[in-house]
């Protein structure tokens, strides 16, 4: 195996490859990458039996082959080395990575030890968006769980039906949805539990490769999803199980709604945070309407730690409904906060043991973020 390719390009290359690198697996070749050389390119494969990539990168092929080495330290060198050509050459159990005035030598293990990648021949193929998914994506993946004790709640709900996704995350504490819509899927009709950890990847690589469209595979089985956008192809897992009945969680109405500046409700918020770090991480969020100019009122942030001090502080918002106090854990309101875009957001709730809603003021913007209340000690 002999090859040759522009630094810039292979150190993007690896970047993106090494998407499903496992650092320290219990499976040695888990932490290689396999390098397969074919006529005028190479295939740069990682794998951590749950999700594979695979890379096709253009270069001068001067001889076929295929074998891995550890993706960190390659990784690592190429970064390091100057513009120009690097040169991969496989000289019996090592390879040698040369460029202008540098080189190293990496040892291989044998290219049949690395898992087979699993492909997919038959199943349900679409295009979308790129932008509009990675968006999706950075919207609702965040509020998965990451306890593995429900499998199903690791992973994003996705359901597919004529024309419309809809990605729905929940870890219990906290609901986060949003709708895209996209052609060619008029007939299509599905639900999947994509595990969150791959679309969070999926969402950096389009990001990283700024495709306008890619596509998605399903398997006929409905076990693994396939995302190829350009050279850049990853495959995931697909989590079995029932989702749980997560429109059972939000209210049927909201009778107190505040229009409020998302800077400045969240700058209220991180305040208060630095209390309520010490007071098991709880903001109370008290909104109270005015008694003498209809649809105006304030929102007050509050949070006490007895041994530290408390705080409060309030803005002016527009107030529709009796108002009220409610408490949550001012980090699930930073994080819903983060992904608004606009320059208000719309707070919603019904009382202290309710959930309370977070969205957009845009009516075109489908998203909301859920956030259950936390029962304050009498």
């Amino acid at each position: 195996m002999k090859f040759s390719s522009s630094q810039g390009e292979l150190n993007k290359a690896l970047l993106l490859a090494g998407k499903s690198l496992l650092t320290k697996p219990n499976l040695p070749v888990l932490a290689n990458l396999l390098i397969k050389t074919g006529k005028g390119h190479i295939e740069i494969l990682s794998t951590n039996l749950e999700t594979a990539t695979r890379v096709t990168l253009p270069c001068e092929v001067a001889v076929e082959g295929e074998t891995t080495l550890n993706g960190k330290t390659l990784l690592e060198f190429v970064s390091q080395l100057p513009e120009g050509k690097v040169t991969l050459e496989k000289l019996g159990e090592e390879v040698l990575v040369s460029a202008s005035g540098f080189k190293a030598r990496l040892a291989t293990i044998a290219a049949e030890e690395f898992p087979a990648i699993p492909l997919i021949t038959k199943g349900t193929k679409l295009e979308l968006s790129a932008a509009d998914f990675a968006r999706l994506v950075g919207r609702v993946a965040f509020s998965a769980a990451t306890d593995e004790g429900r499998p199903v709640l690791t992973g994003v709900l996705a359901e597919f039906s004529k024309g419309h996704l809809k990605m729905v995350a929940t870890d219990g504490y906290r609901l986060s949805f949003e709708q895209m819509d996209f052609e060619g899927g008029a007939d299509v009709d599905m639900k999947l539990i994509v595990p969150a950890r791959a679309l969070i990847e999926v969402g950096k690589i389009l990001s990283e490769t700024e495709a306008e469209k890619f596509a998605i595979q399903v398997s006929e089985n409905l076990t693994q999803m396939n995302f190829n956008c350009a050279d850049v192809e990853f495959t995931s897992r697909l989590i079995e199980g029932e989702y749980p009945g997560w429109q059972r969680v939000i209210p049927g109405s909201f009778p107190t709604r505040v229009v409020v500046n998302k800077e400045e409700l969240t700058k209220l918020v991180k305040v208060a945070s630095i209390f309520a770090r010490d007071a098991g991480s709880i903001v109370k969020v008290h909104v109270e309407p005015d008694a003498k100019a209809a649809g105006k009122g304030i929102l007050k942030v509050e949070a006490t730690a007895s041994q530290v001090g408390s705080t409060d502080a309030q803005v002016e918002v527009t107030v529709t409904g009796p108002g009220g106090e409610i408490a949550f854990n001012y980090r699930y309101m930073l994080e819903a906060l983060a992904v608004i875009g606009g320059e208000d957001v719309i707070f919603e709730m019904v009382e202290s043991l309710n959930p309370g809603k977070i969205s957009p003021t845009d009516e075109k913007d489908k998203f909301f973020h859920i956030v259950m209340p936390v029962r304050l000690q009498s």
